[in-house]
């Protein structure tokens, strides 16, 4: 897939998800570990955030932290809005496709969150597992599973208790 549709999303993505991250983190500070999860629609129409400290990531949609950036949300649209070549709202190759494409963005804007955004909020990068998957839809299960081994090494999977 043509990733350069993702490239200003990209861009900002990197600039300020450490900004969210610092928030997160600093809201949990005390805690041993955090999961921070980037939730979407089945038509992929923005992200918002969500975290919790427990081990349990399958548990996401009851979660009661959410924060809405604006970087997540409205850059995202514009690509949806944007992409007539695959429809989005139906199961299919392009669809996934697209949506690993988008993962792949998220993987090198959480990987560029610095050791001392981790550091200064007492965690070390091991102890925050990472994840996106859609609210509902057509690609719930399949996002959990890709997110989660693409965005944490292995031994924050360990640590979480997620096979690798």
């Amino acid at each position: 897939m043509d990733t350069t549709r993702f490239k200003a999303f990209g861009e900002l993505c990197s600039q300020r998800l450490p900004n969210e991250a610092d928030k997160i983190l600093s809201a949990v500070k005390g805690e041993k570990i955090c999961a921070i999860g980037f939730i979407t629609t089945d038509d992929f129409y923005g992200f918002y955030l969500t975290w919790n400290n427990c081990k349990n990531i399958n548990d996401y949609y009851e979660w009661q932290n959410a924060v809405y950036p604006d970087v997540l949300y409205q850059p995202l649209v514009d690509i949806v809005d944007n992409c007539k070549d695959i429809d989005l709202c139906a199961p299919s190759d392009e669809k996934w496709e697209f949506a690993l494409a988008l993962l792949s963005v998220l993987e090198k804007s959480i990987n560029g969150i610095s050791e001392e955004i981790f550091r200064k909020n007492g965690f070390k990068r091991e102890d925050v597992l990472f994840f996106s998957t859609m609210g509902d839809g057509d690609y719930v299960g399949e996002m959990l599973n890709a997110s989660v081994k693409m965005f944490n090494s292995p031994e924050t999977l360990d640590k979480f208790g997620v096979s690798r």
